[in-house]
């Protein structure tokens, strides 16, 4: 599965602020970037770990999706204080997005909730996403209408207008001089930031990515490929993966057909991968929205070499999912049409869920 969707349990998603990068099931809700209802007093299930995470891992009081920042960091440059932190977390004791309903949680997890509600209120605030369809994620993740409203009313009305916007690094100096791949034979994916820094130009990741891709789980960096072509990616906090893009987004600034996006998935592959037939896939079950995208396989000797020592079980191969309009947490965004308006690629195979189904 494309390491873009992350998986997590539907209670109170402590796990799932700290899950960067992890491969997602196709069973369960994607989660990091918007509110999402607990309901482990209905299941009985504790959030299970993402297969990303080891033991080598940062320990999870003292990193967060948004990079090596502390919680305490993340949520004092977003302006949202304890006493901001302390009401979120009665609204959401109040309506099961904790420990249970009405089951007090402590300040400490409600940091963590108010850390994934920054990222749901900057989202709506750069166009990635919409409050209704916030609303309708929480309750395909187990919450009631009223619950899912009462959360979303008081984030638009009272949270929200106090969070910040995303604050972007400056753009640093460059010297386009670079080779066309990488020392170890990568062509982008998998390649180091370093690489990229010295062969496509640094452009706003703001500009040109927040309303695509949504907010970062890092640090965010954004490439110019082309005139209507930029890539998107997050640089890994984990510092198992040594500052390389094994993840990357790219946007198209309208749709494309589908030989641009296989040439423009190809120019950021090792030169030995060979495709896969592609196959369509559609939004998991879980998700309140119908739509699909298309799935291809790439077969690489050199991508195994490439994640060697970046990932524990490295594999031959990557994956690209094209969609004609975009993807949130929640899946694509409209069905597939042909045209392709953004490409995820990733390292390792997209392969079906526990259900048959390729999901997108």
């Amino acid at each position: 599965m494309s390491r873009y969707r992350r998986a997590a349990g539907t209670a109170l998603l402590v796990a799932a602020v700290l899950a960067v990068g992890g491969c997602g099931s196709d069973d369960e809700p994607a989660a990091g970037e918007s509110s999402t209802t607990a309901t482990e007093d209905v299941t009985g299930n504790q959030p299970t770990p993402s297969d990303s995470e080891s033991d080598s891992d940062p320990a999870p009081e003292e990193t967060t999706a948004e990079g090596d920042n502390s919680i305490e960091d993340v949520l004092t440059a977003a302006g949202v204080d304890d006493d901001l932190v302390n009401r979120l977390g009665e609204v959401g004791d109040a309506n099961n997005y904790g420990l249970g309903e009405g089951v007090e949680t402590s300040l400490e997890d409600r940091r963590r909730l108010a850390v994934l509600q920054v990222d749901a209120c900057r989202n709506v605030a750069v166009g990635h996403r919409t409050w209704e369809g916030i609303q309708y994620s929480d309750e395909a993740n187990g919450g009631t209408e009223e619950q899912a409203a009462a959360m979303a009313d008081f984030l638009r009305t009272e949270f929200c207008p106090h969070v910040t916007p995303f604050k972007e690094a400056p753009l640093p100096d460059q010297t386009l001089d670079g080779p066309t791949e990488d020392d170890r034979g990568g062509r982008g994916l998998a390649s180091p930031v370093s690489w990229w820094d010295h062969r496509y130009p640094r452009v706003s990741w703001s500009k040109a990515c927040a309303a695509q891709t949504g907010m970062p789980a890092g640090d965010p960096v954004a490439y110019r490929l082309a005139k209507d072509e930029v890539v998107c990616a997050t640089v890994p906090p984990a510092t198992a993966w040594k500052k390389h893009l094994i993840n990357v987004d790219i946007v198209f600034s309208s749709p494309v057909d589908e030989d641009r996006a296989r040439k423009a998935t190809l120019a950021l592959l090792p030169s030995d991968a060979e495709a896969t037939e592609p196959e369509e896939g559609t939004n998991a079950d879980w998700s309140y929205m119908e739509g699909g995208c298309l799935s291809t396989n790439f077969r690489t000797a050199t991508m195994e070499k490439l994640t060697d020592g970046l990932e524990e079980d490295p594999e031959p191969w990557a994956s690209a999912l094209y969609y004609s309009d975009g993807q949130i947490q929640d899946g694509a965004v409209g069905d597939y049409t042909g045209e392709v308006k953004q490409i995820s690629l990733s390292t390792g195979a997209h392969e079906p869920g526990a259900s048959g189904d390729l999901i997108c």
